[in-house]
């Protein structure tokens, strides 16, 4: 159990960090919003850049991953979908909403660094192949359902189809993915002083992320039914793992490090723009709900997880 705690509550203690110092006006709530396209913008690409444009290609992608993560992603949004509809008779719209709150992980600010502090070797592979699933088929396709259910016009089809496009083309993350699998591919190499500019980037990462994860967390009040608050949050951090550890039975082959950060990766709590994404929908307040109740159980239940592995 000391091993698991060395591992989960540092962690913790930055996001706890990031909390009290938003919460006590340390850091100006103002400058979380700044903070956080800091990470999306430049820490983490290049971080992934880095990373990338130095491994060999067949060191990056590893199709039995992609394929475990895509499938048990989309079985934990439907699965929730259908609950959330039958049993709690919701709407789709709804549905669809716990849905994206079940599937889609923190993988940059909390999944990440967990794995930093899990492995010697970070994984970067890994982070790359759960952002390259979550970013090109998870999220488009569950808010593709929502849109359905929205009863949206054919027209207004055509423009969710653009807008979904335009997404995942300037996503800064997939964008440092792309350039750094392209460097790999022809083997180009960066200036020195530019390499060790990207490389100071990077390791502001994963401790200012976790700032704004705990940051991000003040100011949020409980509010909405926490019947469907515990569903989203059963689907998110136990569901998905259990699909995924599934799904691994499967795959014998997969090296067990990549095993182990797919389900670190699929335990992880919903992703922190949850009720931005998805307040569109009507649904802010108990997306910001559900992201406070999933962040804190979390805790609980990676350490639990944790102690398989160490």
């Amino acid at each position: 159990m000391e091993a698991v705690i060395s591992i989960i509550a540092p962690i913790f203690f930055i996001i706890l960090i990031g909390f009290l110092s938003v919460r006590y006006a340390f850091l100006p709530q103002a400058a979380i919003p700044g903070l956080s396209r800091f990470i999306l913008y430049l820490a983490l690409p290049a971080l992934i850049f880095i990373k990338l444009s130095s491994m060999e290609l067949n060191e990056v992608l590893h199709f039995d991953y992609l394929a475990v993560y895509a499938a048990s992603g989309l079985a934990t949004f439907f699965i929730i979908v259908l609950l959330s509809w039958r049993l709690l008779q919701s709407g789709l719209v709804e549905a669809g909403v716990r849905g994206v709150g079940a599937t889609m992980s923190n993988s940059a600010f909390i999944g990440f660094p967990i794995l930093l502090q899990f492995f010697d070797d970070s994984l970067t592979q890994a982070f790359v192949m759960s952002l390259m699933v979550e970013n090109i088929i998870l999220l488009p396709v569950c808010l593709i359902f929502i849109e359905t259910m929205q009863g949206k016009s054919e027209s207004n089809g055509k423009n969710l189809f653009m807008v979904v496009l335009k997404r995942i083309s300037t996503n800064p993350l997939l964008i440092a993915l792309g350039a750094g699998l392209v460097f790999s591919v022809f083997g180009f190499s960066l200036p020195s002083f530019v390499g060790k500019g990207f490389d100071l980037l990077a390791s502001a990462a994963s401790s200012v992320a976790l700032i704004v994860i705990g940051g991000s967390l003040v100011g949020v009040s409980i509010k909405g039914q926490w019947t469907p608050i515990l569903l989203v949050a059963i689907g998110k951090l136990i569901l998905f793992p259990v699909i995924v550890t599934l799904f691994l039975f499967l795959t014998p082959s997969m090296p067990n490090d990549l095993k182990a950060a797919l389900v670190i990766f699929a335990s992880v709590s919903m992703f922190s723009s949850y009720p931005i994404v998805c307040g569109e929908y009507g649904a802010r307040s108990f997306c910001a709900s559900t992201l406070l109740i999933t962040t804190v159980l979390s805790f609980f239940t990676l350490s639990v997880l944790l102690r398989f592995f160490v």
